[in-house]
C-alpha cells in the first residue's frame, strides 16, 4: 500500500530557504506532490494543545448558531463565500474570503458575536498565519525545484487565500458517513488542519484509499487543480474524501490557496516529450462554474474537461 509522505518542520530552519533543512525536505516534498498530490507537515511549536482544545470548541460554538444566522454571513469582497450545507449530508463549511487579512476575520466575528468573541478571533488569525507560513515554505520550495523561481515573486503577490471552517456531524444523526465524496480541491492549493476524529482519506496512483490518523501537530498540504494546470501535470491534483467511522462529530479548519488571473504553463515545463497540457486557467471562474455545475457535471469532472488542450 502507498504511504502518506511525513515531513517533519521542527527545526526553524525548514522555514529559511538555502539551509540544509530547507534542501533536505524540499526533495521529499517535491516526491510526495508528484506521487499523491499531499503530504503530512508536523509543526510541533507551532500550536499548543491547550489552543487547538479552546479552538475547537470554539468551532463546535460556531456551528451551532441557528442555520439561518449562518446562511447570512456571506460576503462578496475580496470574494464571493459563506454559508455551504449540501442536502442531508453530514458536512457544512463557514468560509473567510482574504482571511490572511485580520480584519476579514473581525468581520466575520462579529457578524456571530456582536459583542467580539476573542478566544475565536485570535486563534483563527494563528491557525491563519501558520498555514500561510507554510503555503509560502512549501510554494517556494516547488518554485526552486522546478528551476522557476523568477516566476515565484508574480505568484505569490497573485495569491489570495479563503479559510474555512468545517463541520462534519455523527453519522447516527445525518444517516450517512459519508462527509464529502472524492474530490481534487478546484483551487490552487489546500492546508487542512483538523480535530482528533479520523475521516479524510487519500486516494492513491493505484486506486487504494489511505486514511489520515492525525496528529495533534500535523497538517496536511493538498496539492489542487490550480497546480496540476502550472505544472503540466509534473504535480498531480490530490484526489481526496472524508468517509466518518466514528459516531462523533469532526472538525477541521482550511486554507484555500487561490491565484488570481490567469495561471499559465510556464515554457521550462514544455518540450518535445512533454507538450502542454492546459490553456490558461482562471482559478476562481473554473471554481464558481464547478459550484455551479456540479449536479450535471458529476464527481470525476476534471480541470482537463476544463481547459485541456
Amino acid at each position: 500500500m502507498a504511504k502518506l509522505a511525513i515531513v517533519d518542520f521542527s527545526n526553524e530552519d525548514c522555514f529559511k530557504p538555502g539551509t540544509s533543512s530547507w534542501l533536505s525536505i524540499r526533495e521529499d516534498i517535491c516526491h510526495a506532490l508528484d506521487e499523491l498530490g499531499c503530504f503530512v507537515a508536523i509543526l510541533p511549536d507551532k500550536i499548543s494543545l491547550e489552543l487547538r482544545s479552546t479552538f475547537f470548541d470554539t468551532l463546535a460554538e460556531l456551528f451551532d448558531f441557528p442555520t439561518e444566522k449562518k446562511v447570512k454571513s456571506f460576503y462578496e469582497k475580496p470574494y464571493p463565500t459563506g454559508y455551504i450545507k449540501v442536502g442531508n449530508a453530514a458536512y457544512e463549511s463557514l468560509g473567510i474570503a482574504g482571511a490572511t487579512d485580520p480584519e476579514q476575520t473581525q468581520i466575520f466575528e462579529h457578524h456571530f458575536w456582536p459583542n467580539g468573541h476573542n478566544v475565536f478571533r485570535e486563534t483563527a488569525d494563528l491557525y491563519t498565519k501558520v498555514m500561510e507560513e507554510l503555503h509560502h515554505a512549501v510554494t517556494r520550495m516547488v518554485f526552486e525545484n522546478y528551476g522557476v523561481e523568477e516566476y515565484l515573486d508574480d505568484h505569490l503577490e497573485s495569491t489570495t487565500h479563503m479559510c474555512r471552517f468545517n463541520k462534519y456531524s455523527e453519522p447516527e444523526k445525518t444517516g450517512t458517513n459519508l462527509g464529502l465524496p472524492g474530490h481534487t480541491d478546484s483551487n490552487f492549493s489546500t492546508i487542512l488542519y483538523q480535530n482528533h476524529v479520523k475521516g479524510l482519506e487519500i486516494y492513491s496512483k493505484n486506486d487504494e484509499w489511505i486514511c489520515i490518523d492525525p496528529l495533534p501537530s500535523s497538517f496536511i498540504f493538498l496539492a489542487g487543480d490550480g497546480f496540476q494546470v502550472w505544472s503540466n501535470d509534473k504535480i498531480r491534483a490530490c484526489k481526496h474524501r472524508v468517509i466518518l467511522s466514528a459516531n462523533v462529530v469532526r472538525h477541521s479548519i482550511g486554507l484555500f490557496s487561490f491565484r488570481v488571473g490567469e495561471t499559465h504553463t510556464p515554457k521550462e515545463f514544455i518540450d518535445e516529450d512533454h507538450p502542454l497540457q492546459y490553456k490558461p486557467l482562471n482559478n476562481w471562474e473554473y471554481t464558481q462554474y464547478v459550484k455551479k455545475n456540479a449536479s450535471s457535471l458529476g464527481p470525476d469532472y476534471t480541470v482537463k474537461a476544463y481547459c485541456g488542450v
